[in-house]
């Protein structure tokens, strides 16, 4: 869902009450409710009830959203810091284990992205991840300097793939159904009652700009709530692998040299 898709439906939401109202105005001669004043309580309560719970999850939604965000970023510099200390080890073995990186952060940004959208993750991340740690087990420890810089992958990796989880854990909404249930009910509620609050006799223009403004904030208030507990959706404020990307560039600014062993996709050739 765009910005485009989510301006209508909000504008379709204010459309649609502005029409309710139209028709309540042409069939009643008098308010609704027959006293107003009795009313107004109810109203008043099940709009803050309403605004709370609404807040609430938002705040939870968003916790959700920062955490695949920082997952996604903590992954990527850990990725380009291995790459960086690759540097302690020969030519040859700090090339193979900088090509797996530059491969894996392909391999993360062309096929686990999409892939995260659907809640999985992507076999071909961890062949790469198994092909980095294979190096790994071939580094040969002969100076200080080396067991020093070996200690130093160990600790990025576990950060890495400490990024990963964070990261894939997010890919699927926290936001139960019932829960959706409850917010949609809740505002078609609030939005309800205000409507059974109209009166014939006043203007419509004033009425319905108040009940446009009403329907308009609470579908609002949902659809902000949806972006936020679908991370890596293709919307808007999505969360694209631009912190992957960025490092796959400066791998090959480390680098220019280098020939990975797999393709811009991050597949293996």
């Amino acid at each position: 869902m765009d910005l485009l898709v989510a301006i209508l439906i909000v504008v379709g939401a204010a459309a649609v009450a502005v029409l309710a109202l139209a028709l309540v105005y042409r069939r009643a001669s008098g308010p609704l409710l027959a006293d107003s004043g009795r009313g107004r309580p109810m109203v008043t309560v099940t709009g803050t009830l309403f605004a709370v719970v609404l807040a609430f999850v938002t705040l939870a939604a968003f916790e959700t959203y920062d955490g695949a965000k920082t997952g996604a970023q903590s992954e990527a510099t850990a990725v380009l810091d291995m790459a960086r200390t690759a540097a302690f080890f020969p030519l040859s073995q700090r090339n193979q284990l900088r090509a797996d990186l530059v491969c894996y952060g392909r391999a993360v940004a062309n096929q686990e992205w999409p892939a995260m959208r659907n809640g999985h993750s992507s076999p071909l991340v961890d062949y790469w991840i198994a092909a980095y740690r294979a190096v790994f087990g071939r580094l040969e420890l002969r100076s200080v300097r080396e067991q020093l810089g070996f200690q130093e992958l160990l600790n990025l990796a576990a950060t890495r793939t400490a990024g990963r989880q964070q990261r894939l854990s997010d890919d699927t909404p926290s936001v139960p159904t019932t829960l959706w249930i409850a917010l949609v009910f809740g505002g078609v509620v609030t939005v309800s009652l205000q409507l059974g609050m109209a009166d014939p006799r006043e203007p419509l223009h004033v009425h319905g700009m108040l009940l446009a403004g009403l329907a308009s904030v609470v579908v609002a208030g949902l659809l902000i709530v949806y972006f936020l507990d679908h991370p890596y959706q293709s919307h808007t404020s999505g969360i694209q692998p631009n912190a992957m990307r960025q490092t796959i560039t400066m791998l090959g600014s480390l680098e220019p040299s280098l020939r990975p062993g797999c393709g811009p996709s991050g597949r293996p050739v």
